[in-house]
């Protein structure tokens, strides 16, 4: 299965946005949306019935993921953990080298849900030695966390968006130094 990095960015950014922090809304919150998440994005052949633990899992490693992502937004994240969980589901979806047209690549060899969180996690270790990995980020607003690709030619986008988060913080700091001028 031959995609292109965009292609896989956009797995890694959908996925890690399947919550919406400010809404409290959760895309993938129960086996059956985990399950039609799956099929949707075509990581499964076929409809999969995630169990209960292949939920948590699968949410362990939305969050582990949003970490990573933090870290390159220059954020101070728990990577240690975070690699420690993708780890473990490379390791339940027993990646392996696969070889795709004479280039190698990693695949599951795991089935169902684990096939489908392995081929995620192996999508991740395809990206991490490329440049572009760095540009996929999560919004700093700790109130948003927004997965999203820092198009900007020095990288260095913070938020999500400039007109909603941006200006949100840009506002926080306007009243934090106008109070400590007034007090």
């Amino acid at each position: 299965m031959v995609t292109t990095l965009h292609t896989q960015l956009d797995l890694v950014r959908d996925f890690v946005n399947t919550l919406d922090f400010e809404t409290g809304i959760d895309r993938i919150a129960t086996p059956d949306e985990l399950a039609m998440w799956y099929s949707e994005q075509g990581l499964v052949d076929d409809l999969v019935e995630p169990t209960e633990q292949e939920l948590v899992d699968a949410l362990a490693v939305r969050e582990a993921i949003r970490e990573l992502l933090l870290a390159n937004n220059g954020v101070v994240a728990d990577a240690t953990t975070a690699s420690k969980t993708l780890e473990e589901a490379g390791r339940k979806a027993h990646l392996g080298v696969r070889f795709d047209a004479g280039r190698p690549v990693l695949a599951p060899e795991g089935e169902g849900a684990s096939r489908a969180i392995g081929r995620i996690v192996a999508t991740i270790a395809e990206l991490a030695p490329t440049g572009e990995w760095k540009r996929l980020k999560t919004c700093r607003d700790e109130h948003c966390r927004v997965a999203f690709y820092d198009k900007s030619r020095n990288r260095s986008r913070a938020w999500c968006s400039m007109e909603v988060c941006g200006n949100r913080e840009k506002a926080r700091s306007f009243r934090k130094r106008h109070a400590t001028t007034a007090g």
